[in-house]
């Protein structure tokens, strides 16, 4: 069985590098309410699986980026300053 979480972000998310101790590093993806948190497992070739993850997901992101932005100028509606104004 597999854990889907879906966030659908709000003016502010972003994504960080954080430090939480000395020698750990968490990828976070969020706001101040949801985050996601990845993190390297403990175990051997944790480091580069978590490598790879990160790499694959950055190129995801990227792509999916682009396309939102794409779709935001196709698509403009005058609903989505609306929508603006109402999240202010």
């Amino acid at each position: 069985m597999g854990i889907h979480v879906v966030i659908q972000p709000l003016a502010g998310y972003g994504a960080a590098v954080v430090s939480p101790s000395p020698g750990v590093r968490q990828l976070v993806a969020g706001g101040d309410e949801t985050a996601i948190m990845i993190q390297v497992p403990a175990r051997i070739g944790g480091l580069m699986d978590s490598a790879r993850f990160a790499r694959s997901l950055a190129v995801a992101a990227n792509e999916f980026g682009e396309w939102c932005e794409t779709q935001n100028r196709t698509y403009s509606s005058p609903l989505g300053a609306e929508w603006s104004e109402e999240r202010d």
